[in-house]
């Protein structure tokens, strides 16, 4: 996010207002779904917290990290164990932008050998990965269930799984692990290029494999500039094709679609466009799931009412997004992946995600120490009857989302 985070009064008043809204439309919503057979079970209390991991620092640096706003630093930790194994860190370094502002900082790891991370039964070894400090996520479970409904459609494939950070014996709460999308992508993907999309569709950041050549590097920026190109030149079948030539459209409507699904606040910029080397075209990256559930896209309901009407996307930020639905072919191709995104998170699967998500944060609940530390964060209140109920009102939403979308289609 690049939205600034201090508020003044009015807009604290507004964001209350939006928020209480969210939740009656959720309340509503499960009234109507409520009669169904197949309800939630929040009872799994037998997992343990899986990731641990453990940073001494000393007494300045600490204190620096700690009170620092809005600025990046690198960490000289003088010890580091995760998950019982002591490693040596190449570099550490806090990450993020807005996160930047809050007391427990995201992190950025570069080790020197790999740590074995857990999620759940799987054990992923990573030597690079973000450590997310979740602190505008509402009570911490946003972005894991996102990530989940999103590797069920193959949209999503960065390990990630939930962590403690101690600093100095002291627990900083919870936190995520999440895969690097660069690492991902040129490790497990041999991708030679990966682009960070800016707003107004500037490449925000890049990466290049060094073993490719510059020609043909060139020529992938070119083939990212042809897509903005092309929406200004083409229509109809002709534009589908021409996109198709640089980019897995498909793979861009499900992003689009699922975006429309959890109604995402915040995304026009959060998405990495990879060359994926069997296809040799871009496919995406989705990034930062903790805007969701949102009442409006951030560029206010009028003017994305006066950009698409009432087209089934959430956001009109930008201008490759806002093609796709003014444009009745493309569409209608659009339309056809969001009926497959519904068939595929149906019921049972919302069901068993929303209470998956329960299962693993029960643990980091159950102690004080840990969800203490939400005092610096925005929700300052999760309990596990707190998140009991936002989860009942998340996945009834999601329910009730499911029947719209269905109704129109």
């Amino acid at each position: 996010m690049k939205h600034g985070f201090k508020m003044n009064k009015t807009s604290k008043c507004v964001l209350l207002i939006l928020i209480f809204s969210n939740a009656i439309g959720f309340i509503a919503q499960s009234q109507d779904l409520s009669t169904n057979n197949d309800q939630l079970n929040l009872s799994d209390t037998t997992r343990s917290i899986g990731n641990v991991i453990d940073m001494e620092l000393s007494k300045s640096e600490y204190n620096v990290m700690q009170n620092i706003n809005g600025k990046k630093m690198q960490i000289k930790s003088k010890s580091l164990v995760i998950n019982g194994d002591t490693l040596v860190p190449e570099k550490v370094e806090t990450r993020g932008q807005t996160t930047l502002q809050f007391k427990r900082k995201s992190l950025s790891f570069n080790l020197s050998s790999k740590a074995s991370l857990k999620n759940n039964q799987a054990t992923e070894k990573l030597k690079e990965f973000d450590l997310l400090n979740l602190s505008m996520d509402k009570y911490y479970m946003r972005n894991r269930l996102a990530f989940k409904m999103m590797e069920k459609i193959d949209l999503f494939g960065l390990f990630n799984t939930y962590s403690e950070l101690r600093l100095n014996g002291n627990s900083n709460g919870i936190f995520m692990i999440v895969e690097k999308p660069d690492e991902w992508a040129m490790q497990k993907k041999n991708s030679p290029l990966i682009i960070r999309r800016g707003y107004n569709h500037k490449i925000d950041k890049f990466k290049i494999d060094k073993k490719q050549d510059k020609k043909t590097i060139n020529l992938y920026f070119d083939s990212f500039t042809k897509i903005y190109k092309s929406i200004n030149k083409y229509k109809g079948e002709e534009l589908y094709n021409k996109l198709s030539e640089v980019m897995d459209v498909e793979n861009y409507f499900k992003w689009l679609a699922f975006n429309y699904f959890v109604k995402n606040g915040d995304y026009s910029d959060e998405v990495f466009f990879y060359i994926d080397p069997e296809i040799n075209k871009f496919r995406i990256i989705p990034w930062d799931y903790d805007d969701i559930f949102s009442i409006i896209p951030h560029e206010g309901k009028e003017a994305k009412k006066k950009q698409v009407g009432d087209k089934l996307i959430f956001s009109s930020e930008d201008i490759l997004d806002v093609k796709i639905v003014s444009d009745p072919f493309l569409y209608n191709k659009y339309l056809g992946t969001l009926k497959k995104l519904i068939q595929d998170i149906d019921q049972k699967v919302l069901k068993q995600f929303v209470e998956e998500t329960y299962a693993e944060l029960y643990p980091f609940y159950s102690r004080e120490e840990i969800i203490g530390m939400a005092k610096y964060d925005v929700y300052k209140d999760p309990n596990l009857e707190n998140l009991k109920t936002e989860m009942v009102s998340v996945y009834y939403g999601l329910l009730g989302t499911r029947k719209i979308i269905s109704d129109n289609l």
